[in-house]
């Protein structure tokens, strides 16, 4: 703000600009008062559409059949192996013996002290495959003898390094080993050492920590069929199921078993519930608020009920209602879920429950699914709001924009004003006091007082 305190008349010239201003600024208080009405609807049009779009991730896990298909895979010694089901699994048990988990291929050498070096001849070289393709070799040059601390970390620097790691284990009286492990489990990825120049496998001693690569692998007999995989993370022998190894137990069969996760999916269900509940309270909220006269609100509301009030027609179970399986309305409108009611029809008759939520264009999740995807889509209900209010802002800005300007021309011309009223007021005072001091000098003027 600009200042010019009255300095010779004594008038307050900042204060009456600053009323005066105050007065010529109520438009730009308008103004903003307008975009913060804006604001708030925006707002609330982030929430309802956050709202609706937490609705949606609800209904996804109900609204296909993939999504129901949700599996316990469960161990009979987790101690051994353990498990899990997914979309692609079905109901069934199965024999599992593990004979030997993977492991990753290692070499150690023989004690050596660390001041004992290798090679120091030209051409002297330790070379490390890791697994078929001679690619994957790394070499490490030992032209210069070298100690295992110096091998150790010439292999773990490499930038090319194929997928070997190296460590030193501390024994007694100041000896040591270098150990060689592959970094990835199995035979397809077992090392191959060899030497170059006049380095040789003695001077290493390297022993393997298997005798055949091949036991590498894990092994596992499934209903009495083997099966080898290079890791303990096995996804590819049973569709749908991944078994995770944990320890070998020859000889001794344990029971997987696969069924159906009926609890996880009455849970979905609830938090189908509780999301449509969500939404209607949101609705119910905002029409108290910021979009209390927006017809959008009624949109979605007709919308979700109209939707939940239609049956399911043309099912092969014949179920038409969610109030068959144990979700209905209570009589204020809140969808409540008989967990016992839902978790039985789910035990009894799984498809038909799955028919109803997720049935093209019938199930109930399936319909609530695709209406929302229209409405959250970027040319949908809520963002064609948004949109235009955020049209409305910038306008409003350029209107702000030059408000400002227009303001700041007024005070300068306001302060400029009563700038030169001050100067003429004070020249008056001045002129005044003067004439009344001549006056006061005139002969017989102390007579007259």
């Amino acid at each position: 703000m600009l200042s010019a305190a009255g300095i010779t008349s004594g008038l307050d010239v900042d204060s009456i600009v600053s009323q005066l201003m105050a007065l010529e600024r109520r438009p730009l208080n308008l103004l903003q008062q307008k975009k913060d009405t804006i604001d708030a609807r925006i707002s609330a049009y982030g929430d309802l559409k956050s709202t609706l779009s937490t609705f949606q991730d609800a209904m996804k896990k109900l609204s296909s059949p993939e999504a129901l298909k949700i599996y316990n895979a469960t161990s009979g010694n987790d101690a051994v192996f353990t498990a899990s089901g997914n979309t692609s699994a079905a109901a069934s048990t199965f024999g599992i013996e593990v004979v030997r988990l993977a492991e990753r291929h290692k070499f150690s050498s023989d004690e050596m002290l660390d001041t004992d070096t290798i090679g120091g001849k030209n051409n002297d070289a330790l070379d490390i495959q890791v697994g078929s393709d001679p690619a994957n070799t790394l070499t490490i040059d030992l032209s210069t003898a070298k100690t295992l601390s110096d091998i150790k970390d010439a292999i773990n620097a490499d930038p090319n390094n194929p997928g070997v790691s190296a460590s030193i284990l501390f024994g007694n009286n100041g000896n040591r080993k270098l150990v060689l492990t592959a970094d990835d489990y199995g035979a397809a990825n077992a090392l191959t050492l060899s030497y170059s120049g006049k380095v040789k496998a003695s001077d290493f001693g390297f022993q393997g920590n298997v005798g055949n690569i091949n036991d590498l692998d894990a092994e596992l007999d499934v209903d009495g069929y083997t099966v080898t995989r290079g890791n303990n993370d096995i996804d590819d022998v049973i569709t749908g199921v991944t078994i995770n190894l944990h320890s070998a137990d020859p000889g001794t069969v344990y029971a997987l078993d696969i069924t159906r996760d009926t609890a996880a999916v009455t849970d979905n269900v609830q938090a189908f519930a509780d999301a449509y509940n969500e939404v209607k309270t949101a609705v119910e909220n905002l029409r108290a608020d910021e979009l209390a006269t927006d017809s959008l609100l009624f949109s979605v509301e007709r919308g979700l009920r109209n939707i939940m009030n239609a049956p399911a027609s043309g099912l092969p179970s014949g179920l038409s209602y969610l109030g068959e399986i144990g979700v209905s309305f209570s009589r204020d409108g809140v969808l409540t879920v008989d967990k016992t009611k839902v978790e039985s029809a789910l035990t009894n008759n799984f498809n038909a429950v799955s028919e109803l939520f997720s049935t093209t264009g019938q199930g109930f999740a399936n319909r609530l699914d695709t209406l929302v995807d229209g409405w959250l889509a970027s040319d949908g209900l809520i963002d064609g709001r948004t949109d235009s209010l955020d049209g409305n802002k910038r306008l409003l800005e350029k209107r702000e924009e030059s408000l400002e300007y227009r303001m700041s021309q007024i005070e300068r011309r306001l302060f400029a004003q009563f700038s030169q009223l001050d100067t003429l007021l004070g020249s008056l005072q001045t002129t005044s006091a003067f004439l009344s001091q001549s006056l006061g000098q005139l002969p017989g003027a102390s007579d007259n007082s």
